[in-house]
């Protein structure tokens, strides 16, 4: 997955997340939370299938979040490494690359 993939795949699962979100008024940090604990009453089928949506979407939106602020760090030490003075001078990102 490219740098770009991966920016556009994070904006997808956010917006996917934030309509829950907006749904059932509360965070999916919280909803997860109650979710791993098995706390929620996931009563008939349809909506015990919308928490598993709601739950594999805000975990694949960590692992995503997590992965580009690798990426982010990553870059901005590349950026440091050759800067003399105080400053950084923030450039697009090469790995930046639309398939």
């Amino acid at each position: 997955m490219t740098l770009y993939e991966l920016i556009e795949d994070l904006h997808a699962l956010r917006v996917r997340t934030y309509a829950y979100e907006r749904r059932y008024g509360v965070t999916s940090q919280d909803f997860f939370s109650l979710y791993q604990q098995g706390l929620l009453d996931d009563v008939g089928f349809e909506q015990s299938a919308e928490l598993v949506r709601w739950a594999s979407a805000y975990e694949m939106q960590m692992e995503r979040e997590a992965k580009f602020a690798a990426c982010s760090r990553s870059f901005i030490d590349q950026l440091g490494q050759g800067t003399a003075g105080p400053g950084i001078h923030l450039r697009r990102n090469p790995q930046l690359i639309r398939p």
